[in-house]
């Protein structure tokens, strides 16, 4: 099976603009009938804003270390990157609410340009450490909605699954049950690369787990959630808590920790892995971390590729993108 193909999303956008200006148009009298504007040109590959801003902990480390081996790995997969940062409130240049920063970055005309929007360890608030927040405004989240109800997708990881350090930020991507999310991160393993997980593949279907092994030894800030998505979300990947120490609130035995499911419109894709830089660069980008993102990525931009069949969130297979 494959996939419908890449760009829909974008596609749509511009060819129903297209349709609205040619249909409110009209020649002016006594003139040669007006030929309707051609559509702006559609590229073929998929194209994906990575986003990495912060108001919350900033995970510097693992942006830094691993923005040039997520965008390489995406550019040999054929999918155009454009990334996007800012950190803090304040209106100064660099800044969450400066014009050229958030207000710039999302609107619907800007998030029309994308297939995909990739939160790449993207945080709102830190309840003990004094920074600013929320990430967005009340407009920028419509047009985050406005995206996903268009057909969009969002791929997150890490810190962006818990934006608000255990706290609920937005109900839309946060708020538990039925949320984009669907549930909340309520505490962490050790924060200690040494602390291997043992990390089981449940579905090997998929674009983000087909190139991975069945099991895989990874070492990270294991997130430890307050309920299983099963039932909710396409488990992808699950923990196995014997194989390490989860630390507080343990989930026991079923502890996914990354998933996928269609939402509200569109596509969402989440892992909780990526915390330290080491793990984006082993083997000069060629690990299991990267591959992971990439494919989730991939799949969220509707870009999985011929031949290349997923499942539904049923795990049936299909071949919607």
């Amino acid at each position: 099976m494959h996939d419908a193909g890449p760009s829909i999303h974008r596609r749509a956008l511009l060819a129903a603009a297209g349709l609205t200006l040619f249909a409110t148009s009209a020649p002016p009298a006594q003139a040669a009938p007006a030929q309707p504007e051609p559509e702006p040109e559609a590229r073929d590959e998929p194209t994906v804003l990575i986003y990495t801003g912060t108001t919350g902990y900033r995970h510097a480390g693992a942006i830094d270390g691993g923005i040039g081996p997520i965008q390489k790995a995406l550019d040999e997969a054929g999918i155009a990157s454009v990334r996007e940062d800012c950190d803090g409130l304040g209106g100064a240049p660099g800044n969450c609410d400066h014009p050229d920063a958030n207000p710039r970055v999302f609107t619907p005309d800007n998030l029309a340009r994308y297939d995909a929007i990739f939160l790449f360890n993207a945080s709102s608030q830190w309840l003990g450490g004094g920074r600013p927040g929320p990430l967005w405004d009340d407009e920028q989240r419509a047009a985050i909605r406005g995206f996903v109800n268009a057909g969009g997708g969002i791929a997150a990881n890490h810190n962006a699954v818990d934006m608000g350090a255990g706290a609920t930020t937005w109900d839309w991507w946060d708020g538990g049950p039925g949320s984009a999310v669907g549930t909340l991160m309520t505490g962490h393993a050790a924060t200690d690369l040494n602390n291997v997980a043992t990390v089981r593949v449940a579905d090997r279907h998929h674009p983000s787990t087909r190139h991975l092994p069945r099991e895989f030894g990874f070492g990270d800030e294991h997130y430890n959630f307050a309920r299983s998505v099963r039932g909710e979300a396409h488990v992808l990947a699950t923990l196995d808590e014997e194989s390490y120490d989860p630390g507080p609130n343990a989930m026991g035995k079923d502890h996914p920790i990354s998933w996928y499911k269609r939402y509200d419109g569109g596509r969402i894709w989440v892992t909780g892995m990526g915390h330290f830089a080491e793990s984006y660069t082993e083997n000069g980008g060629d690990n299991n971390l990267v591959k992971h993102l990439v494919g989730g990525i991939s799949w969220a931009a509707g870009a999985s590729g011929p031949g290349q069949c997923t499942k539904d969130s049923t795990g049936r297979p299909s071949s919607r993108p």
